[in-house]
């Protein structure tokens, strides 16, 4: 008897999912065309996002344990007044209303080396630079942070030069 209501239960749960697919096929078409207008919007208004703010300047760092501390404390403060400084937990970026497309311009990073990225835009491309590796030098192994700096401001002022790496 128990066999028979886990039977008859699974085939009602079955029918009535099966009935909801039945019902919704009709809408998906609408869905995909609206999801793709909606991403057509998006993608005009990114690219005169990019555009406007041509030669922009963008230091991201993320919220992992061992290094937000020694960016906020260290970096941070030491970077160029023009600089904007994004800050990324998890997958959301804690930015101003520019927030989606930051976001954007860091998921379309296709070498990925690791936070912290330096990202410039520069006539309407985004030119991203992973300092990954001399950020942990300075904070694990306690290099001097010069080199770093110095890093960061020659992306900043000819990133030309970072194109190839």
């Amino acid at each position: 008897m128990e066999r028979l209501k886990n039977s008859l239960a699974t085939i009602l749960g079955v029918l009535a999912v099966g009935g909801f697919l039945l019902l919704a096929l009709p809408f998906i078409p609408f869905i995909l065309a609206y999801n793709y207008l909606e991403e057509r919007q998006f993608q005009r208004q990114y690219q005169r996002f990019l555009l406007e703010a041509n030669g922009a300047k963008f230091f991201c760092y993320n919220n992992r344990k061992s290094s937000v501390a020694f960016a906020q404390d260290e970096v941070v403060p030491l970077l160029d007044s023009a600089v904007r400084v994004v800050f990324v937990e998890g997958s959301a970026v804690n930015a101003s209303a520019d927030k989606a497309f930051i976001s954007r311009m860091l998921h379309s990073i296709k070498e990925r080396k690791g936070f912290p990225y330096l990202l410039k835009i520069v006539d309407g491309q985004v030119l991203p630079y992973s300092v990954n590796n001399q950020f942990y030098n300075c904070l694990v192994q306690q290099k001097p942070l010069e080199p770093l700096l110095t890093t960061i401001q020659a992306f900043y002022s000819s990133p030309a030069l970072f194109l190839s790496k």
